[in-house]
C-alpha cells in the first residue's frame, strides 16, 4: 500500500512531497513519483496530515470496560468479572480507543487486591496470545502498575487497603506474567523505593513517580536508581515545598531534574495556564500527554457509581469524573480520548495565554505547535520506555523501519481552538478506520 499526498508530521516539522509506503506492517518513505500510479493499492491522502499513531500510556479502562474490574452492568451498578467477559472487554477498548487514533495502549491498574491484578495481566497475556495474528493482539504494548505502591497520604481515588510498600516479592507476584512494562513507585519511602526502582530497571521496566510527597532529594537518589518519569505531574496529587528543607519537593524535582512528565490533557485536571508554564521550563521532548481514563469514558448515562468502597461521580455534562464526597478538587480519572487530547494541547500552545509564574507566553506558530503537539502523544512516550529498557517500541515515529502505526487527519478551527478531525487510522498497517 501506498499512501500519497499527505503532509508528514514529523519532529523536524512538516513534510510534503513524501509517500509512505506499507510492507510486512512496516513503513518506508519515498519521494512522491507524479507520474499516474496505475497500482490499485495507491491512497490519495489529498492534502491531509500524517501523524505517529497515539500511544496511549495511562488508561484505565473506557466503555464500561475496566482493566481493574471487568465490565460495568449500568442497570445493576456494579461490575461483573469472568474471563470472557475480560477477553470481550479487551477486544471493545481496543476498537472505542483505536477510533480515537490510538495504536498501542498499556493498561493501567488501580490499588485492588493482588489477586485481582494477577487476574487482571493473566487475561492480558490470554488475549493477546490468542490474538497474536489480528491487530487488537498487537494493540497492547503490556501493563501499568499504578496503585500498588503509592504514598497512602497521596491517595487520589484509591483505596487505602490495598496499598504496600515498595517491596520486590510483590511485583513478582504480582508480575507472573512478564506483562508490566511500567511501574509507579514513589520514592517516599526511601531506601525501600530506591531499591524496587534498581530492581524494575534491571528488568527493562520503566519506573514512575505519582502520587509523592516526595522531597527533591528522595527524586534525586531516585533518578541516580533509574527513576524515568513522573506520574501524571500536577495531579495525584503532586506535593511541593516551598521552603528551602531539603532542596524543594515533588514539584520542583519534576521541572529540574532529567525525567518526562506525564500530563493529563482535559482541560480539569491541569489548568491551561500551567500546562504552558510547564512547557515554558521543559523541554517538548519532556512530556507525554495522556489520558489517565477511567471506564466511563466513551460512554454516556452514568452519573454516579461506586469502586472498591470510593464513591465516583461524573459532571453532568461529562467533563470530567470527581470523587463524590470530596468534589471536583479530587477528580477521578478522566473521560478524554486521545483526539481530544492533541487537539487541547494543540489549542493552548497555540494561544497567547497569561502566566502564573511567567507574566505572558506568547502563541507558538501553528506547524511548530503541531509538530510538538504530535511528539507528546506519541514519539516522547516510545523514547522514554525505550531510553529505559532500550526495547525499541518501533513506533511514534514516521521513519524507514518502524510499524505502519499512522494517523491520519485535519485540522480545523481557529487560533487557539483547533480541532483534530481523524480521517483514518492504521495499525501494523492495516487500515482500522
Amino acid at each position: 500500500m501506498r499512501l500519497t499526498n499527505g503532509i508528514l508530521c514529523t519532529e523536524n516539522g512538516l513534510k510534503k512531497g513524501i509517500d509512505i509506503i506499507i510492507k510486512d506492517e512496516r513503513i518506508r518513505l519515498e519521494k512522491t513519483k507524479h507520474k499516474k500510479q496505475d497500482n490499485g493499492g495507491v491512497v490519495d491522502l489529498k492534502g491531509k496530515y500524517v501523524f505517529p499513531g497515539f500511544i496511549e500510556v495511562h488508561t484505565h479502562g473506557a466503555g464500561f470496560f475496566s482493566f481493574s474490574h471487568g465490565s460495568y452492568n449500568l442497570s445493576k451498578k456494579r461490575f461483573e468479572s469472568s474471563s470472557e467477559i475480560f477477553q470481550e472487554g479487551l477486544k471493545k477498548w481496543a476498537h472505542l480507543r483505536a477510533s480515537t487514533g490510538v495504536t498501542r495502549l498499556y493498561c493501567a491498574t488501580t490499588a485492588i487486591p493482588l489477586k485481582k491484578i494477577k487476574f487482571s495481566l493473566r487475561e492480558l497475556e490470554k488475549f493477546i496470545r490468542s490474538n497474536s495474528h489480528l491487530w487488537e493482539g498487537k494493540f497492547y504494548a503490556g501493563a501499568m502498575i499504578e496503585g500498588t505502591f503509592i504514598n497512602p497520604s497521596n491517595l487520589g481515588a484509591m483505596n487505602p487497603a490495598y496499598i504496600f510498600e515498595p517491596d520486590k516479592a510483590v511485583f513478582d507476584e504480582i508480575n507472573e506474567t512478564g506483562l508490566a512494562r511500567l511501574v509507579n513507585v514513589p520514592p517516599d519511602f526511601g531506601r525501600k523505593s530506591f531499591k524496587l526502582t534498581q530492581y524494575l530497571t534491571s528488568k527493562g521496566i520503566s519506573v514512575g513517580a505519582g502520587h509523592t510527597s516526595a522531597t527533591f532529594q528522595q527524586f534525586d537518589e531516585a533518578v541516580s536508581a533509574g527513576l524515568k518519569y513522573f506520574v501524571h505531574f500536577l495531579n495525584g496529587p503532586t506535593g511541593n515545598l516551598y521552603k528551602s528543607f531539603f532542596g524543594g519537593g515533588a514539584l520542583e524535582a519534576a521541572l529540574t531534574l532529567d525525567i518526562t512528565l506525564e500530563m493529563i490533557v482535559d482541560g480539569y485536571h491541569i489548568a491551561p495556564w500551567y500546562i504552558r508554564e510547564t512547557f515554558a521550563r521543559k523541554k517538548p521532548s519532556e512530556i507525554m500527554a495522556i489520558t489517565d481514563t477511567e471506564f466511563v469514558s466513551q460512554v454516556k448515562g452514568i452519573r454516579n457509581f461506586e469502586v472498591e468502597g470510593i464513591k465516583g461521580t461524573v459532571d453532568k455534562y461529562n467533563r470530567y469524573v470527581y470523587v463524590t464526597d470530596k468534589g471536583p478538587f479530587t477528580l477521578y480519572g478522566s473521560v478524554v480520548t486521545m483526539d481530544t487530547v492533541f487537539s487541547n494541547l494543540l489549542s493552548y500552545l497555540t494561544k497567547p495565554m497569561e502566566g502564573i509564574w511567567h507574566k505572558k507566553h506568547p502563541a507558538i506558530d501553528f506547524e511548530k505547535a503541531l509538530c510538538i503537539t504530535s511528539t507528546c502523544c506519541s514519539t516522547n512516550i516510545a523514547r522514554m520506555i525505550r531510553k529505559n529498557n532500550g526495547d525499541d517500541l518501533n513506533t511514534g515515529e514516521l521513519k524507514n523501519g518502524k510499524y505502519a502505526d499512522i494517523v491520519v487527519g485535519e485540522i480545523t478551527g481557529n487560533q487557539g481552538s483547533y480541532k483534530l478531525k481523524i480521517d483514518s487510522v492504521y495499525v501494523r498497517g492495516e487500515k482500522i478506520i
